[in-house]
C-alpha cells in the first residue's frame, strides 16, 4: 500500500495519463502493433509522429502496462493496449479520444463551474455541447462512437431486459442505433423506432443495416423537447436525462408520457447515485462541466418521474457504470416539483 502522499500525488498526475492515452488512441498506435513488435522509429513513420517524442510516449505507456517494451526497444500490445485497437469488439479507442479532446478542455475549466455554477463547456466554447457538435461533424462522430463503446462495458441491462409481450420499442436519442440494434437482434419479433436529431442519427442507417435489423427499425428525426414518436409500448432513454437540468429533463419525460401507451414501460439507463459511488460521482462532474446536467439519487429520480406523470417501479443496480430505472405511466395527476 502506498503512503498517502504518493497516493495523492498519483491522483494529481492523472491528467498526464489521460492525455498519453488520448494521443496513442488518436494516432491509432494499437492498430499498427496488431501484427507484431515495432520500434518507435518505424511506428512513427506509420502514424505520422516524431520518432523521439513517440518513443518517450510509448516508454511511459509501457511503464503503465498499456504496451510492452523489450530489450531491443521494440513495443507491443498488452491486454490493456488491445482495448485501444479499433477492431477490438471491446474497444475503448473512441472513449479515450473523446476524453482527451473537448471533454478534457472543459475539465480544465472545472474551477469556473464550481465558482459560478455555470457549465464549463458553454463558457469555453460559447454554446452548448450538442449545439457545438451539430457544427462539428467529426466531433459528433467521435462522440457517437464513444457512447457506443460504453454500451459494451460489463453488460447492458437494457439489452438483457425482458421484453415479453412487447411489440414496439422507441429509442429516444438513440444515436447511430447501437442500443436499439442489439435489442432488436435479441428480440426478433419486435419492431423499433430510433429517434434523434439529424446529426445524432446520421450514421444510423448503415449501422442498423450491419446489425441486420434495418427492415424492423425506422429512423425518425426531431427534438425530444418538441415531441417524440407515439405508440410505443417500451420507451428507452439511455444516457440522455443526465445531460439536462431537472426542468429540461421533465420536459423530455412529459413528451414521452404523452406518447407512451397507458400500459407501456419507460426504461432509463443512467446512474442512480449512492454514497461513495466513485463512478457515479465522476460522471456527475462530467455533467457539471459538459452539459449542465446531473446524476441523480433514487429519490431524485422518483420525484423527477412523478413530475412528468410516471411512477418509478424498479431500479436494477449497475453491472457497469450505469443503472436501469423502470417506470410506468402514473394514473395520478403529475406531481409538480
Amino acid at each position: 500500500m502506498e503512503p498517502p502522499r504518493q497516493e495523492l500525488f498519483n491522483m494529481i498526475q492523472g491528467y498526464k495519463t489521460t492525455q498519453a492515452l488520448y494521443v496513442a488512441a488518436k494516432l491509432g498506435v494499437a492498430d499498427h502493433l496488431v501484427h507484431g513488435l515495432m520500434r518507435a522509429e518505424d511506428l512513427a513513420k506509420e502514424v505520422g509522429a516524431n520518432s523521439k517524442a513517440l518513443f518517450r510516449l510509448m516508454r511511459h505507456l509501457a511503464a503503465l502496462g498499456i504496451f510492452t517494451q523489450d530489450k531491443s526497444t521494440k513495443f507491443g500490445l498488452t491486454p490493456l493496449g488491445e482495448l485501444l485497437r479499433t477492431d477490438n469488439p471491446e474497444s475503448m479507442r473512441y472513449s479515450a479520444i473523446f476524453s482527451g479532446e473537448e471533454n478534457y478542455k472543459a475539465a480544465g475549466n472545472l474551477l469556473h463551474s464550481v465558482r459560478t455554477g455555470e457549465t464549463a463547456f458553454n463558457h469555453l466554447y460559447g454554446k452548448g455541447h450538442f449545439d457545438w457538435m451539430a457544427e462539428n461533424t467529426d466531433a459528433s462522430s467521435t462522440f457517437n462512437k464513444a457512447m457506443a463503446q460504453t454500451l459494451r462495458r460489463r453488460g447492458n441491462p437494457v439489452e438483457s431486459y425482458d421484453y415479453s409481450g412487447r411489440h414496439l420499442v422507441v429509442d429516444i436519442g438513440g444515436g447511430r442505433g447501437d442500443l436499439i440494434g442489439s435489442v432488436l437482434v435479441s428480440n426478433p419479433t419486435m419492431e423499433g423506432i430510433l429517434f434523434d436529431l439529424p446529426q445524432g442519427s446520421s450514421e444510423a442507417q448503415s449501422h442498423l443495416k450491419t446489425k441486420g435489423v434495418q427492415d424492423r427499425c425506422r429512423i425518425e428525426t426531431g427534438s425530444f423537447f418538441d415531441s417524440v414518436p407515439a405508440g410505443g409500448d417500451v420507451y428507452v432513454v439511455s444516457r440522455i436525462l443526465h445531460d439536462w437540468s431537472d426542468d429540461k429533463a421533465t420536459a423530455i419525460l412529459a413528451n414521452i408520457r404523452k406518447a407512451i401507451k397507458e400500459d407501456g414501460t419507460l426504461l432509463i439507463r443512467d446512474s442512480v447515485l449512492s454514497d461513495n459511488d466513485v463512478q457515479g460521482s465522476t460522471l456527475d462532474l462530467t455533467m457539471l462541466i459538459m452539459t449542465g446536467g446531473q446524476e441523480r439519487t433514487e429519490s431524485e429520480w422518483r420525484s423527477l418521474l412523478q413530475s412528468a406523470g410516471f411512477a418509478l417501479t424498479r431500479v436494477y443496480k449497475k453491472e457497469g457504470q450505469l443503472d436501469l430505472v423502470e417506470a410506468k405511466p402514473d394514473k395520478q395527476p403529475p406531481h409538480r416539483r
